[in-house]
């Protein structure tokens, strides 16, 4: 028992100090003058605009886990899993990583919905939407050519992308799952392999959902999209200009890694940390790069409008 809690409590310490760090060390590098100036003249309209994609960024990141889960629980509504997929966003302020944000929105529906459904969807969805951010990432790395890019960044790049390839190969194909399940009985025992055999069956019928994949993949590409976009429009609300192709390239791998790495709530610090660097070889000075922090922790706070349902439901409550 004091075992477990000494290792929750150096877990709690790692990831305050991993949220802290990245974030002071901006901070310290720009003075609080050149800060302030920048602040000043930052464009409030980008900021808004900014702040308004990434609300409709989380509406549509529940449509796409209804478009997943309505082909087999056709009696599911659009706005319910918007509801609880915004409630999952406002719980994920607190949580380690945005994967644990996943967990929440499938644990809430899991009561009234097959959970085999229920968890494939969300595997699916968070899968689809990390090839769409490659996909962009590729893009952008091929419009800027070697130049513009750091030493080694193709390495990350195309190594994300053949782990994506194989989780694809994996979750749709029983020839790969199928030798794994001795071994993984072994190591997770019974109970929690028939668990895991229920969500690889649930992930397994959507192979021949053909149009309902696609469909996740289109409204996955245009959140990507508008993420991406978001991004682009902060970095001019500091700097006055978009480096939209940049950000097409260094975006996704940012939001990989802030996604994939659960030490986190959302990835704050592991996120402000790796845009440091992108701003580094951009040329921006330190306070322009303390400047997008703050405003880029200002608008990490909209996930807040995830409360909304919360307090509806409270309300509705006897």
């Amino acid at each position: 028992m004091q075992k477990t809690s000494a290792k929750k409590s150096v877990l709690f310490v790692l990831r305050a100090v991993l949220v802290v760090a990245p974030i002071a060390w901006i901070y310290a590098r720009a003075d609080a003058g050149s800060i302030t100036a920048t602040l000043v003249s930052a464009s409030v309209p980008a900021i808004v605009c900014a702040a308004a994609l990434t609300v409709v960024v989380m509406v549509l990141q529940g449509v796409k886990w209804w478009i997943l889960i309505r082909r087999f629980a056709p009696d599911l509504r659009v706005g319910t899993a918007v509801s609880v997929h915004l409630e999952s966003v406002f719980y994920s302020i607190v949580l380690p990583s945005a994967l644990a944000q996943d967990v929440v929105k499938s644990v809430m529906l899991s009561r009234n919905h097959d959970p085999a459904v229920v968890w494939a969807s969300s595997w699916l969805g968070r899968l689809i939407g990390f090839f769409a951010l490659l996909s962009y990432s590729i893009a952008g790395v091929a419009y800027l050519g070697d130049n513009a890019l750091p030493p080694g960044f193709r390495v990350p790049l195309f190594s994300a992308a053949g782990v994506i390839a194989l989780l694809c190969a994996l979750s749709f194909s029983k020839r790969f799952t199928r030798p794994l399940g001795a071994v993984a009985a072994r190591v997770i025992g019974p109970r929690a392999m028939n668990a895991a055999k229920k969500l690889r069956d649930g992930i397994y019928a959507f192979r021949h959902e053909h149009a309902t994949l696609a469909l996740t993949l289109l409204v996955s590409a245009a959140i990507q999209f508008l993420i991406i976009s978001g991004a682009s429009i902060t970095v001019y609300a500091v700097s006055g200009r978009y480096f939209f192709a940049e950000c097409l390239a260094f975006v996704p791998m940012v939001e990989i890694m802030a996604i994939s790495l659960p030490l986190t709530p959302g990835g704050v610090g592991i996120r402000e940390a790796l845009m440091a660097l992108l701003f580094t070889r951009l040329g921006f000075s330190e306070g322009q790069t303390a400047s997008y922090v703050t405003v880029s922790l200002m608008l990490s706070m909209t996930r807040l409008a995830g409360g909304i349902p919360v307090i509806f439901k409270s309300f509705k409550r006897p």
